[in-house]
């Protein structure tokens, strides 16, 4: 036991000094035998039952209130971090599964990207319709018409009913160069090539020429009337020709190489597009009408886009939006009472988009070869919006997803430019490969990934479980495989298979040792969905789990008891001290936990160093006061954390 002394003979006097800046130290006598120091303050051990020396990890983890959308796991002690997702009815397009960091729908119902699934059945993710080739052809420039009996295709200079069983009927339409544009007004088809304009009977009636052009042109049926752009001159095509009529714009004042894409509508007005070097316009044609006539206005232009992105397509949705294909991507612009477009950002970034068609509640939109078949895999395809779903806090801005791609068997180099839909079903015209059509069967499979997950912290976490869950039916055996991995590097076919479901096993979890072996900040799962009985049956994914405990660097308390008296004698009987001597130490100690300033703590008695701030000082009195001394001597216990 460590001996004290209160009285008046002092061997050593054990001055106060300035040695730290700002602070200050007790110096005390090198040849003391002290058991400890914190910073420049040296100490004798007050160890005993009733103040022990206790080192222990400082606490890591903090009791919180769950405040998620969907409380209860979190809420859970199961001594686990939790995230999980139910639904992808929201679309892809969402890097980061936070909460925190994005809009709370959004990371419960978005995903980073995927392809070969269908994600818009709230509750649940299936995979997609396979495709098959309807016609070969590998010419580009194609085009494609839905009609009542099949579809129009034009190839170069044919022209040509498919039905659905894949029939084909050559047209003879009349011409004889590259066809440029087709349109329907539900009786007649029209076909231009740079010679005119020829139309015939639907569906594969001989066709004849109505007007000349002698230019690049463009031809619409739009708000019950024939219009065309001819170079760049615009016309209602009235009369019978073959002579142009008298044109609402002459194109004259049109910069030299201007082209015009496309034509559409609106409730109140026509809308055109087109192009010169990297500047394109959106131009409006307000049809103006009294008791006698109908007459069309002079173009003007309503929209300007981005310098270097050029407007594609145009294509009206129940007369409220205007999609806008662009050699970026796609837009979405709503149609105001005026005719006026107020234009939203970029919804599909993936590929330009040539070509838009609704079917049902969805508008489909092809985006060449940057379609998405899972697994990171590009091939022709479309992508699909949902009009009735915004996301980034912009009602111009909607869930979208890859869609439809043509299959591995495709000829390399196949681009989808046109889309259009028959009886619920989806055709795309693909250059240097032809029509493809949608099919009843599924895809062989399908891939998710989602958007990193990392619990709401940078700090590394241990992940330990991954859950999932696929509806129950015994009979169904395709596959729901879920992957994970720590970076998201490489594809999903890369990573690591923690487990796999299917109906027989519905609600099954693997571990994710292999996959994160070690604590690491973030995590990426994804899942592959794989058919069965030949591509007849789809899993279907309700959702999954994962399971991760904090793991960040652990904090060291060390609770120091020492002795502060005025008065010492250390182990080997010298004596140390002066009169106020322990209320200065007591001091220096309390300035030191106030400023919370970095010391250097050492344990003589076992040889340990380490840097540390003082979290706390207790000090308890057990001297009274004398003639001879304060008394103001005690015993201090320290409590320090280790940085």
């Amino acid at each position: 036991m460590v001996d004290f002394d209160v009285t008046t003979e002092i061997v050593e006097d054990l001055s106060y000094g300035s040695t730290v800046t700002g602070v200050g130290s007790v110096d005390a006598p090198e040849s003391a035998d002290w058991d400890c120091s914190i910073g420049e303050l040296n100490f004798l051990f007050a160890t005993s039952t009733q103040n022990p020396f206790v080192r222990e990890t400082a606490d890591f983890r903090r009791q919180r209130i769950d405040t998620e959308r969907n409380p209860g796991e979190q809420s859970l002690d199961s001594g686990y971090w939790i995230r999980s997702q139910s639904s992808f009815h929201y679309g892809s397009g969402l890097t980061s599964a936070e909460p925190l960091e994005v809009n709370d729908d959004e990371a419960q119902f978005r995903y980073k990207e995927g392809g070969g699934v269908n994600p818009w059945t709230p509750g649940q993710l299936t995979l997609l319709n396979s495709t098959s080739e309807l016609v070969s052809d590998t010419s580009t420039g194609q085009k494609l018409l839905g009609v009542a009996s099949g579809v129009l295709h034009a190839s170069g200079n044919t022209l040509s009913h498919v039905t659905s069983a894949g029939v084909s009927t050559a047209i003879t339409w009349g011409g004889s160069g590259t066809i440029q544009s087709v349109t329907t007004d539900g009786t007649n088809w029209y076909a231009a090539d740079t010679t005119g304009i020829y139309s015939g009977v639907l569906p594969a009636g001989s066709g004849s020429l109505l007007w000349n052009t002698g230019a690049d042109t463009v031809i619409r049926f739009v708000k019950s009337r024939l219009m065309a752009t001819v170079g760049a001159a615009v016309y209602e095509l009235t009369g019978t020709g073959p002579s142009l009529p008298t044109p609402l714009d002459p194109g004259t004042t049109r910069p030299s190489g201007w082209a015009w894409t496309d034509i559409s509508e609106g409730p109140t007005a026509i809308y055109l597009s087109g192009y010169v070097g990297d500047t394109s316009t959106i131009e409006r044609i307000t049809v103006t009408t009294s008791s006698s006539s109908i007459t069309l206005e002079v173009p003007t232009v309503v929209a300007e886009m981005p310098r270097g992105e050029q407007v594609l397509s145009l294509y009206s949705y129940v007369g409220a939006y205007l999609v806008i294909g662009t050699s970026q991507g796609c837009r979405i612009a709503l149609i105001t009472t005026e005719g006026t477009l107020s234009l939203g950002p970029v919804v599909v970034e993936d590929g330009a988009v040539d070509d838009a068609v609704a079917s049902g509640s969805y508008l489909y939109v092809t985006v060449r070869d940057q379609g998405n078949a899972g697994d990171r895999v590009r091939r022709a395809g479309l992508f699909r919006i949902d009009l009735g779903t915004n996301i980034n806090a912009n009602q111009l801005d909607f869930a979208h997803a890859a869609d439809l791609v043509v299959p591995s068997t495709a000829p390399s180099g196949a681009t989808a430019v046109q889309v259009t839909s028959l009886n619920d079903e989806l055709y795309m015209a693909v250059d240097n490969a032809g029509i493809y059509k949608q099919d009843t069967t599924y895809v062989d499979e399908g891939y998710l990934e989602t958007g990193r997950v990392r619990l709401g912290t940078i700090e590394r976490k241990g992940w330990r479980d991954l859950r999932l869950l696929v509806e129950e039916d015994e009979a169904n055996t395709a596959l729901v495989t879920g992957l994970a991995n720590t970076t998201d590097a490489s594809s999903p076919s890369n990573w690591t298979a923690a487990i796999t479901a299917d109906g027989s096993r519905p609600d099954i979890t693997g571990k994710l040792t292999a996959a994160a072996p070690s604590p690491e900040p973030n995590l990426y799962a994804a899942f592959k969905l794989a058919s069965a009985d030949s591509n007849a049956t789809t899993p279907v994914f309700i959702g999954y789990q994962l399971k991760a405990v904090p793991a960040p660097d652990r904090t060291r308390l060390l609770s120091v008891p020492v002795l502060n008296f005025d008065f010492i004698t250390d182990s080997k009987g010298l004596r140390m001290g002066r009169d106020g001597y322990s209320f200065d130490v007591l001091t220096k100690l309390q300035e030191l936990e106030s400023s919370a300033a970095v010391v250097q703590w050492r344990d003589f008695t076992t040889g340990e160093a380490a840097t540390a701030y003082i979290e706390r000082v207790t000090f308890t009195r057990t001297s009274p006061p004398t003639n001879q001394a304060s008394g103001t001597g005690g015993i201090a216990v320290v409590l320090l954390r280790i940085v």
